[in-house]
């Protein structure tokens, strides 16, 4: 039925014409002029009526077309609005990177982060960049929010960066705030904790932790993530610190390699001295 109607919208001026053609040659056989013209008056006038009463009824066929011209260009629409946000937050978050390289004191690289590895509670990043750019072993890797990781590995054109979330790594940390010295450690989900910090000590919310100016590994004062919860652990004398790193490692694009390697005279004193403390343990 709805496709009869279709049809018989679509041709209604043909329809018309032929009903109107019928009539006519009907009148005209019936030869009487006068009444001819008075019912010719009289049929244009319902004609009129009719068309003026019926005009409201929308057009199912046009009613189509101009819907799926109006979805074309609202997909087109949303098309663009996606494009724009994603060049917006991209331009945003570039535009804090370069930030950050103009402002910063320490040699930086950047590079594309082109690879990403999850070995059951260790994960890795591989970067653009490698010894042939200056690259190596035991640098840190930032962004402008901070801290990822450091190089592992390294190849002429690419290298390995093991992040902090990783079973493995230990950060030497502090509070920015009261300058208490904690150990950072991957929490195995999406979170650090901050291990070491007493009770007795004060430690805030929204804190922010940062990297320790006593560690070998890590450039000192590197944001590492913000303090979330704080909890007294009833089997510890220290807290269960929750911390929220400061970094999206889920949405790594770019990073910044610190071009300065580890103080490699301090390292080797260091692991000297914890040689000769455990060969003095072994003797007892």
């Amino acid at each position: 039925m709805q496709r009869v109607v279709e049809w018989l919208y679509r041709y209604r001026e043909h329809v018309v014409a032929a009903l109107l053609a019928v009539i006519a040659l009907s009148l005209m056989s019936y030869g009487n002029v006068t009444q001819l013209g008075g019912f010719r008056a009289l049929v244009i006038g319902g004609l009129g009526m009719l068309q003026e009463a019926f005009a409201w009824i929308p057009n199912p066929v046009a009613l189509q077309k101009e819907n799926r011209v109006l979805r074309q260009i609202n997909m087109e629409l949303l098309q663009e609005t996606m494009v724009l946000r994603r060049a917006g937050i991209e331009n945003e978050r570039l535009r804090r990177m370069l930030d950050l390289r103009q402002h910063s004191k320490l040699p930086l690289l950047a590079a594309s982060v082109v690879g990403k590895t999850v070995f059951r509670t260790r994960q890795f990043i591989t970067l653009d960049r490698g010894s042939r750019d200056g690259i190596r072993v035991g640098m840190n890797v930032v962004t402008d929010a901070g801290l990822v990781g450091t190089i592992i590995g390294t190849s002429s054109h690419y290298s390995a960066v093991q992040t902090l979330f990783n079973r493995d790594v230990r950060v030497s940390a502090r509070l920015l705030s009261t300058r208490d010295e904690g150990i950072i450690a991957w929490d195995g989900f999406e979170y650090l904790l901050l291990h070491n910090i007493p009770k007795t000590h004060r430690v805030t919310v929204g804190d922010t932790v940062v990297t320790s100016s006593l560690s070998t590994r890590y450039v000192s004062d590197i944001p590492i993530g913000i303090v979330r919860s704080v909890a007294n652990d009833p089997s510890s004398m220290f807290y269960r610190i929750v911390v929220e790193p400061a970094v999206e490692f889920w949405r790594l694009e770019e990073v910044f390699v610190i071009l300065q390697s580890p103080p490699l005279e301090q390292i080797e004193l260091e692991r000297s001295l914890q040689q000769y403390i455990e060969r003095r343990i072994g003797g007892k």
